[in-house]
Order: structure tokens, then sequence, then C-alpha cells
């Protein structure tokens, strides 16, 4: 390592080789380079890129969003036609597609019967607004209290 480079790290994949360089200026400001080195028939191809210490956040940050667009456009399209995963609607909605029970119905008549509103009950329930309304419907609740 020269003088001024701190930490070196380097990633080869086939005929590439990337460097990440933390280097010091000689003013002393702290900055990262990243460069790539790639084989050809004629010998090296260089492309370096050179990220200083005030812009390393907003580089962190707009490298990890185009890494999950990235990693999102890679994975193959779910074939069932949903644009959305259980999993995904779980992280709001902790019942989401879970069956009702009996108790949860009882709760939900007694709750609705308070006057509870649907967002309201959307929180206690885990489920989300659409879910609740559903349910007030299949359970005849405003017809059966006039609400």
């Amino acid at each position: 390592m020269h003088d001024n480079e701190i930490f070196s790290d380097k990633i080869t994949k086939g005929s590439r080789t990337y460097f990440f360089d933390i280097k010091k200026s000689e003013k002393g400001d702290l900055y990262l380079k990243i460069s790539e080195s790639k084989k050809t028939a004629s010998g090296f191809e260089h492309h370096r890129l050179m990220i200083f210490d005030e812009d390393l956040k907003d580089f962190v940050e707009t490298l990890k969003k185009s890494l999950t667009k990235f990693k999102e456009l890679k994975e193959p399209k779910q074939t069932d036609g949903k644009t959305y995963s259980v999993e995904k609607i779980r992280e709001t909605h902790k019942q989401a597609y879970l069956p009702w029970t009996e108790e949860d119905d009882n709760k939900l008549e007694l709750l609705f019967c308070e006057g509870k509103k649907a967002k309201e009950l959307a929180e206690i329930f885990g489920r989300n607004i659409g879910a609740i309304n559903s349910r007030i419907k299949k359970l005849e609740l405003k017809d059966k209290y006039g609400k």
C-alpha cells in the first residue's frame, strides 16, 4: 500500500478485477476510489470512480436503492398474476389472509357495536380496512345493528 492508501480490497470475476481503495488526499481528506480493470486482447482497460467523504452517504443510499430495484427486476415475475406477496402484506397487517375464528367474529361484533370505525378495527385485528369491511358485510353487522 502507498502512503496515501488506508485500506484496499479487491474482487476478481472472470476477466474483470474491481478494486476498492480508501485513500487520503494531499489535503488530508478521505475518499473512496473504485476501479475496474478489464483484460482485453490489447492489454487492460481501466475505469475509475472517486467518491469523496461529503458525497459518500448519498452515494451509499442511492446505491442501496439501485441494488434493491436491480434485485426486483431480476426476480422472475409471479405467474399467478398477483402483484403482491402475502409475506409483504403481513409486514403491515399481521393477520392478513388468515381465516377468521369464531372468537375474532365475536370480538368484531362487540367492537362494531361499541362504535369502533373500520380503521381502528383494522389496527386491532392486524388486517387491512378492506378485510374488516368485508367481514362486517359477511356477518351482516350493519343490517343487524342498523349502523
